[in-house]
């Protein structure tokens, strides 16, 4: 893929590009930056010109002290859009890349031709999934990444096993591959992609400034409140507190309440990790979408035109399984 940069009203922006056709653009998850569209652009590049930014403070993309709330990062995209001449086009995105999009989709709908989300959330986290914790037990994280970072990523998006620490040191043991990567496939270069801003550049900062710019809700039903619920705030020092001490309870927690009823009506696509469905104790209802969690269930509310599909590889099954991943995006780009 080509490399550019291009400035928007905000930012400086690193990008890749390849293929010369209609434009798509694809947001990358955590903790990856546009490299991870690679393997899929060189099969959509036929038909696409598929665009792949850097986030905000990842990559060769500008890191400024804030403005990493899912309403900037969107807007963000917007801005990308806006400087390229793009007034409409499919959003393709994966993990905290979904996020954005999410937000991206329920707040400037009429700039997103269709939708695609691969192995993400909407707004609100998983029960089964208790890692965003972690990031709140005040700078270990940082710490952690000083240190581990090449070992964290290679053991959980590249499928190595690095012999990582149990918690509260480290979110994930390595025990249960099959949720991330079930098998090898990351080279060097992969590797060295991933990690080395993280060993030599700002790219700690970045990440907890991400996962920190959420403020977590329980849910609570309250017969007298809109839609018959209300949010109760669980502050950043208590979910620390909480991962600290291994009290961290399995529950839904809601980081966008505000959004919790939004819709957007485009036509939307969800590819789901199989293994991560299962995990979650999912089941499939009679449309083919897992339901079962609240995190999940949210897809159906949030995206009235919506399909799914479940994938093998892992949650880095856009990387681990490139051809697999394009063959379905190709197809729901084409209206298929």
């Amino acid at each position: 893929m080509k490399s550019k940069f291009i400035d928007t009203s905000a930012l400086r922006m690193h990008y890749l590009e390849k293929g010369e056709g209609s434009p798509v653009i694809a947001i990358h998850g955590w903790p990856e930056t546009s490299r991870e569209w690679v393997g899929v652009a060189g099969e959509l590049a036929g038909d696409w010109r598929v665009l792949a930014p850097d986030t905000r403070g990842h990559g060769d993309t500008e890191a400024p002290p804030g403005g990493y709330d899912r309403a900037t990062l969107a807007q963000d995209i917007v801005d990308f859009m806006d400087a390229l001449g793009i007034e409409r086009c499919p959003i393709v995105a994966h993990d905290w890349g979904g996020i954005i999009a999410v937000k991206l989709a329920l707040d400037h709908g009429e700039r997103v031709e269709r939708l695609c989300l691969l192995d993400t959330i909407c707004t609100g986290w998983p029960v089964f999934s208790q890692y965003v914790y972690w990031f709140m037990d005040g700078d270990r994280v940082e710490r952690f990444f000083s240190t581990r970072a090449r070992d964290f990523i290679a053991s959980v998006v590249g499928g190595q096993n690095r012999g990582l620490p149990p918690p509260p040191d480290c979110p994930f043991e390595f025990q249960t591959p099959e949720l991330t990567a079930p098998e090898p496939w990351a080279t060097e270069e992969v590797l060295d992609a991933y990690t080395i801003p993280y060993e030599q550049g700002d790219a700690a900062r970045v990440s907890c400034n991400y996962y920190r710019s959420l403020q977590f809700h329980r849910v609570l039903p309250d017969a007298g409140a809109p839609n018959g619920e209300r949010y109760q705030l669980l502050p950043h020092d208590e979910m620390g507190r909480l991962w600290r001490n291994g009290e961290v309870a399995a529950e839904y927690l809601d980081f966008a309440p505000d959004d919790r009823h939004k819709t957007y009506a485009g036509a939307t696509l969800w590819l789901y990790c199989r293994h991560v469905a299962e995990v979650a104790g999912c089941r499939l209802n009679e449309a083919g979408i897992p339901v079962g969690d609240p995190a999940f269930d949210s897809f159906s509310r949030h995206f009235p035109d919506l399909r799914a599909e479940g994938m093998d590889g892992g949650h880095f099954f856009v990387e681990s399984r490139p051809e697999a991943t394009a063959k379905l995006l190709g197809n729901f780009l084409r209206g298929e």
